[in-house]
């Protein structure tokens, strides 16, 4: 049979990629994202999958009380959950400024920025074990986290943190969901360095706001970056395995086949 995917940050990059790779006859994708992709909407069209847009500022919706509920409750009013085999959100969506030493960082930005990063895959993630709590299902959460979450750098304090906070709530939820009869699987996977919007603003950032930037430099430079597509793919790969969840969080680059 079939699976629902949730998937957050669609439009482009990695979020994109994913979503291209899961446009198969029967699959239904719903994407949140605050624009649409055309190359999506045109392959899905050929596809046979199930397209759907929700057009959302996730950062603003992090701060209201109630929108996220809102969100999946929207998505799940349009399908069937008992025709499909699997139920899956994967929480890409993410922001990459401000960078710089934190005592340059503003305090606005710098909550802009968690509110996205963190505190909505956390809240979209409450709303969605919530929704699918009494279903006896396969359900199924991938976290898109990052190296940086467990390796600190100088000048990415800010995402460094949303990140790590991403892991250890992770770590949490996967606690709480193995109790439970009906549990989700759960996973904040690292998927290595890839060669996204955000790469190309990591190598143009000055060297005194990111000193490791000439590390990404040379990376880029020497073809060290996962093109998104295969990323996608050992993504869903490990997503769609039956070792899924057994380690709550991982990096993709360590996952053995």
């Amino acid at each position: 049979m079939a699976k629902v995917y949730m998937i957050t940050g669609a439009s482009r990059g990695l979020g994109e990629a994913i979503a291209l790779q899961l446009l198969e006859e029967g699959n239904e994708l719903h994407c949140i994202a605050r624009t649409r992709s055309d190359r999506l909407e045109q392959a899905a069209l050929k596809s046979g999958a199930s397209l759907s847009w929700y057009q959302a500022d996730l950062g603003q919706a992090a701060n209201e009380g109630g929108a996220a509920d809102e969100l999946l409750q929207q998505i799940f009013r349009n399908f069937d959950t008992g025709a499909f085999s699997g139920l899956r959100l994967i929480n890409n969506a993410g922001v990459l400024n401000p960078i710089g030493p934190a005592h340059r960082n503003d305090a606005a930005d710098a909550a802009a920025h968690i509110a996205v990063n963190l505190t909505a895959p956390m809240a979209l993630t409450s709303s969605f074990l919530r929704f699918t709590e009494a279903l006896a299902a396969d359900k199924r959460i991938l976290q898109v986290s990052s190296g940086a979450g467990r390796k600190p750098y100088a000048g990415w304090s800010v995402y460094c943190a949303a990140k790590a906070g991403l892991d250890h709530f992770t770590r949490c939820v996967k606690l709480e969901q193995d109790a439970l009869p009906h549990g989700a699987k759960v996973a904040s996977v690292a998927p290595g360095v890839v060669d996204t919007q955000m790469q190309a603003l990591i190598r143009e950032t000055e060297d005194d706001r990111f000193p490791s930037r000439s590390r990404f430099v040379e990376l880029h430079e020497a073809g060290g970056l996962l093109i998104p597509h295969e990323a996608a793919s050992r993504l869903l790969e490990l997503l769609e395995h039956d070792r899924f969840g057994e380690e709550p969080v991982a990096d993709i680059r360590d996952w053995v086949r």
